[in-house]
């Protein structure tokens, strides 16, 4: 075997994690998976699994970022800042939901985009343009699909209503068919600025249209999950793993769910707590409304160490034509 920890684009771990996106699908489309109690599980789960740790260990990426040690003082920097930024995110939430939730909108689309497609090297300035594209795909197409559904959750988040946004009721069809346009058209022009191949361009497109049956046809929820824990959160997993062998740690599940260990069970205390609130109260929308803050709140900080981490291989400008 080789030594180079997997990567979500390995054949196995690929076939495997596509197989389980279109069985979802099938099983949403045939209604196995549209109950909203069922939704709320699965999300938890996904959330406990890799959700939470796959930025659990952010202390340790940033450590040799940083080149920070375990004393005191070291400690205090890392902790400080990050706490710091989530505190005052948190303020913005309490002064300004609307806001907040534009805010976490944006980075969340950056954000998954980065993960999933970093690996393309595409160079300043036109990375963001492509992560973008890709965030705003994940992101458009549960709303625009399923409105009824996330209007509660965006109502008990920040009183926003998506189904009185432009188009949503009147021209889904429409705007679902220019989410997927615009990502497919981004993927082929972006790819002549870095380093993808034709193989990464058509694994990428069948990506698109696999992540599109699934975001089209699942309850939200599900989609979120599913995307959130086996492409995002498990790839990302897998990218850190890469990570600490670059920088000399053991790169195996192992050693990384021990280091993830101690932030993984605070989140689950918090989730348990959240659960066992929504079984008591029958609160569900409101309870997923404040696990999506919290998931705001975390990613600012992490969002910032994923960003540094991908700084030192992003090449500064285009190749030169030839």
């Amino acid at each position: 075997m080789s030594d180079v920890p997997l990567s979500l684009r390995s054949p196995n771990v690929y076939a495997l994690v596509v197989a389980c996106t279109l069985l979802t699908a099938a099983l949403s489309f045939w209604g196995a998976l549209s109950l909203g109690s069922v939704a709320f599980v699965i999300l938890m789960v996904v959330v406990a699994l890799t959700g939470i740790p796959h930025g659990a260990v952010d202390h340790v990426v940033a450590a040799d970022l940083y080149g920070l040690t375990s004393s005191w003082s070291d400690q205090a920097k890392f902790y400080g800042v990050y706490l710091a930024l989530m505190a005052a995110y948190g303020v913005l939430w309490l002064i300004s939901p609307v806001v907040s939730l534009g805010l976490f909108l944006v980075l969340t689309m950056y954000h998954f985009g980065q993960a999933d497609l970093a690996y393309w090297n595409v160079p300043s300035p036109w990375h963001p343009l492509l992560y973008a594209s890709r965030g705003l795909l994940l992101l458009g197409l549960p709303i625009v699909a399923f409105p009824e559904v996330v209007d509660p959750i965006f109502a008990a988040i920040a009183d926003v209503q998506v189904s009185d946004w432009p188009g949503v009721t009147t021209a889904s069809t429409l705007l679902l068919g220019g989410l997927v346009a615009q990502h497919a058209l981004s993927l082929g022009l972006l790819s002549q600025v870095g380093t993808a191949s034709g193989k990464d361009v058509g694994r990428e497109l069948f990506n698109t249209a696999v992540l599109a049956v699934l975001l089209i046809t699942a309850h939200p929820l599900v989609g979120f999950a599913v995307y959130f824990g086996l492409w995002h959160s498990l790839g990302h997993m897998m990218e850190i793993l890469r990570f600490f062998q670059r920088h000399g740690r053991t790169a195996t599940f192992g050693y990384f769910y021990r280091k993830a260990a101690l932030f993984t069970l605070i989140s689950f205390i918090g989730l348990g707590g959240l659960y066992l609130i929504n079984e008591a109260f029958g609160a569900q929308d409101q309870m997923i409304a404040l696990l999506f803050i919290l998931i705001s709140v975390l990613t600012l900080p992490h969002m910032l160490v994923v960003e540094a981490m991908y700084q030192r291989e992003r090449p500064e400008t285009a190749p030169a034509a030839g």
